[in-house]
């Protein structure tokens, strides 16, 4: 993934290849050992208690083999009836019941400013859903057919796979699938651009065939300064890059040139970050993964429809000509591929989405991982979107819409963290009289479509472990907003590197959560409990009950992230 960075400000000085142990040490891959004996149930309980909280070792490796061909195509249909269907209508009903508790007392007008933004960007995300379409996967064979790859007309292509202190594990799956793209090999390059600096990660590069690049100015820019560099020391007319767990299908190359063959003003073609869930991986890497799939199998392909796809680096192929006028990808030292593609779309280029799950990689396979990832990405948007340049630039106003819509996303899951719990407390506390129990009316359906309908839309595994890691990633986006309102920067780290995330972010944040849930749930269940009593101004014993639920429901997806200190 893009996010599998951190900054080698400790390899400043280039020439000398650092010595083994400073990056590249060995990460055990799963294996599972027979034991004669089947422990006890206090014992299972016990394991199972640490390891979902405090794991002794370090998470398993699970390496990722590239998409099966019904993988590969399982994005292509995005299951509208099921999908939106549904979605609309717990979007009316909640905002139907936000409004009706706006508008219940003066004092709660404050909360019109909280159910306008979730129903702007509710408004936003399922009308330029119902405008889109599934992608013309018959058009893509076409395109294939009348642009048929020969040796002697095929573009050359580059293939960037920059790298830094990622397990050698990871880096030597991953180039054992790139040997096998199928591409004419006199017009394919493959460029290893360490940032490391190790001797470990040269000698793998050769062992393959690979170009191996160590530019003289890291740390400049991270992971930008290192594609920047080698763009300038590269030649292909084309070129795709590869963040190091992803695992390429042999036809990736050919699937995406043919876009660009086809259309001369495409600049950029995406396609998805797919993620494999399998039983051998940590609750945090299966949800992480399972997540991805709604921006990826709907919300890119409705983007595209109206040219506001987003280019999300990995997995992608990028023409030269479309970036040689600035040097390459965006120089900045974070979200380079997010601002790539914005300014590509600025100068008069395409960034153009494909659904074809065509590469395998790795989610965080850790809390404190996943945390800093997420951070990063909102960094990403709230960045661009609070640049005055965005909102001046040449794009479209539905382009512009649907980036600020990305935006919206991460602010409303900001908000539903601290104001989501605050009308059932402010209810029971000053209006007992309008707790009733079918209000549950008015937020069931979003519950329905959280744990039930997506659930059954979904092609990944998407249970209810989804729910704790949606949290978590609630927390991040908070804090990259409140960084981004006080312009703190934050560090930029590889997601296996257990070092690079020890910030205090994850812990405040973690503290944050547990304060604000013991203070919103005792508050509810201590209302609740004092108006069931006589004359406490409840009508039915029942009609709190809903409001508990909730809570309770509220702790299941909150203690994750509170106690999980890894």
């Amino acid at each position: 993934m893009a996010e599998k960075y951190r900054d080698p400000s400790e390899d400043v000085e280039t020439g000398a290849v650092s010595p083994e142990s400073s990056g590249s040490e060995k990460v055990e891959t799963t294996q599972h050992a027979s034991k004669d004996t089947k422990p006890g149930f206090f014992r299972r309980s016990y394991n199972s208690f640490r390891d979902i909280y405090s794991p002794t070792d370090e998470p398993p490796l699970v390496l990722p083999t590239c998409p099966n061909d019904d993988e590969k195509l399982s994005y292509l249909n995005m299951g509208r009836i099921t999908f939106f269907s549904f979605g609309v209508f717990s979007f009316l009903a909640l905002g139907a019941g936000m409004w009706l508790f706006t508008i219940t007392a003066p004092y709660y007008y404050w909360f019109g400013l909280f159910a306008f933004i979730n129903c702007v960007y509710l408004f936003l995300s399922y009308g330029i859903g119902l405008i889109g379409k599934d992608y013309d996967y018959k058009a893509h064979l076409d395109r294939l057919t009348a642009h048929s790859i020969r040796e002697e007309t095929a573009p050359t292509v580059d293939i960037y796979l920059p790298c830094c202190h990622e397990p050698l594990e990871i880096l030597e799956n991953t180039y054992e699938h790139i040997i096998k793209l199928d591409y004419p090999a006199s017009k394919l390059r493959v460029y290893v651009m360490d940032d490391g600096n190790l001797e470990s990660v040269r000698e793998l590069a050769r062992k393959y065939g690979f170009m191996y690049h160590v530019r003289d100015d890291r740390p400049h820019l991270r992971k930008a300064g290192n594609l920047r560099w080698n763009f300038t020391r590269t030649h292909g007319e084309f070129f795709v890059i590869f963040d190091a767990d992803f695992c390429p299908r042999p036809e990736l190359v050919k699937e995406l040139i043919v876009e660009h063959l086809d259309d001369e003003k495409i600049a950029i073609v995406q396609t998805p970050q797919w993620f494999r869930s399998t039983s051998d991986q940590t609750w945090v890497e299966q949800g992480a993964g399972a997540t991805q799939e709604l921006f990826y199998r709907v919300i890119q392909v409705n983007r595209d429809r109206l040219g506001g796809a987003i280019c999300v680096g990995t997995n992608a192929m990028y023409r030269r000509a479309a970036l040689e006028a600035v040097g390459g990808t965006a120089d900045i030292g974070h979200s380079e591929d997010v601002h790539t593609g914005f300014g590509a779309i600025h100068r008069g280029w395409k960034v153009r989405y494909m659904p074809l799950c065509l590469a395998t990689g790795i989610c965080p396979n850790s809390p404190r991982a996943l945390f800093s990832q997420q951070m990063r990405w909102a960094t990403g948007s709230t960045t661009l979107l609070s640049n005055p340049a965005f909102w001046k630039s040449n794009l479209t106003p539905m382009q512009k819409l649907c980036y600020f819509s990305g935006f919206l996303y991460y602010l409303c899951m900001s908000l539903n963290l601290i104001v989501g719990p605050i009308p059932g407390v402010l209810l029971l506390a000053v209006r007992p009289q309008w707790v009733k129990v079918w209000n549950i009316a008015f937020a069931l359906p979003s519950y329905i479509y959280g744990l039930a309908i997506l659930p059954l839309w979904a092609k990944g595994n998407y249970r209810l472990n989804v729910q704790p890691v949606l949290t978590l990633q609630s927390h991040a986006y908070l804090m990259a907003i409140k960084d981004r309102l006080f312009k703190i920067d934050a560090p930029w780290a590889v997601s296996g590197d257990a070092k690079a995330h020890k910030s205090d972010k994850h812990r405040n944040m973690r503290i944050f959560c547990c304060i604000w849930v013991f203070l919103v749930t005792g508050a509810m269940i201590g209302l609740g409990v004092w108006r069931l009593l006589p004359g406490g101004g409840l009508d039915a014993w029942y009609d709190p009950l809903p409001l508990f639920l909730f809570s309770a429901y509220n702790l299941y997806k909150t203690h994750y992230f509170v106690f999980a200190n890894w």
